[in-house]
């Protein structure tokens, strides 16, 4: 068996934007909020995942993910496979996107339901070792929930690394189906339970899949290995920079010889460095 990587954009958006396989999103929503017997959720619809800027010059926020529970609440639950300085930022844009929206509808303060952003990601967020948190606004000084309209909850990919045998919930079972099931030829016997779980391996067998979403997925591939591209060719300018930068604020310091033995640099560049700089 072939497993798509549910990580990509495409993959992720068919297991949990399928209005006929909901019971995989309901499942992974439970297990990441923690919800006990009598507060899970049970139904939930799923929504159109584009918020459009409010102005012109407003950043367009596309998210993967959004739906609404049977009591109201909003959820926006996003993959992001590209690291991102300003991560946590985002997230909070687009709970105050959802949050505003209910607003414009019912002008009543009061009707506003609560707002939980779910993210995903395969890079660290916070210095913390543990794979997964939950964010609330408290007060500072008694601890307590205060204001209960935002919450956020991050899954960090990178920071799992417990084999298949080292599951113990069905929580830890879903990030390792996040993180390895592209490498796998079967599912394994602890990932066949919940239900849910053997579904959305199904959805990700290759054989299921039509050209056309082949292709598609593909594609979203391709973009994410061109921005990581992107990303490391920055990275190896910026340090080359930095590094002839350092170099110049030796040059009326050391003699040329020492110059090149530390730095590798041959003689001839740093005698033509010296004279663009005098």
């Amino acid at each position: 068996m072939i497993f798509l990587d549910p990580k990509s954009d495409i993959a992720f958006k068919k297991l949990f934007s399928n209005k006929e396989h909901t019971e995989i999103l309901i499942n992974f929503l439970n297990n990441t909020l923690m919800r006990p017997e009598g507060q899970q959720i049970t139904s939930v619809t799923i929504n159109d995942p584009h918020n459009h800027p409010e102005v012109i010059t407003g950043k367009s926020s596309i998210v993967d993910v959004r739906c609404t529970d049977k009591d109201g609440t909003n959820y926006i639950l996003e993959m992001q496979v590209v690291n991102q300085h300003d991560y946590a930022q985002r997230a909070q844009y687009y709970v105050a996107i959802a949050i505003s929206r209910q607003i414009q509808k019912s002008e009543d303060f009061i009707a506003i339901t609560p707002v939980i952003f779910i993210g995903i990601v395969n890079f660290k967020i916070f210095e913390s070792p543990h794979y997964l948190s939950h964010h609330g606004i408290v007060n500072l000084e008694t601890g307590e929930r205060t204001f209960s309209a935002q919450e956020y909850h991050f899954i960090e990919l990178k920071k799992f690394d417990k084999t298949v045998d080292e599951l113990t919930n069905d929580f830890d079972k879903w990030v390792f189906f996040f993180k390895n099931a592209k490498k796998l030829q079967n599912i394994p016997a602890q990932l066949k339970k919940p239900q849910a779980m053997q579904e959305a391996f199904n959805i990700l067998e290759r054989g299921n899949w039509t050209n056309k979403e082949l292709e598609s997925y593909e594609r979203s591939l391709d973009l994410i290995r061109e921005r990581n591209s992107q990303i490391a060719t920055a990275l190896n300018e910026g340090i080359e920079r930095g590094k002839m930068e350092i170099i110049k604020q030796f040059l009326d310091v050391l003699d040329v010889a020492t110059i090149a033995e530390k730095t590798g640099l041959s003689l001839q560049e740093i005698e033509d460095l010296k004279k663009q700089n005098k």
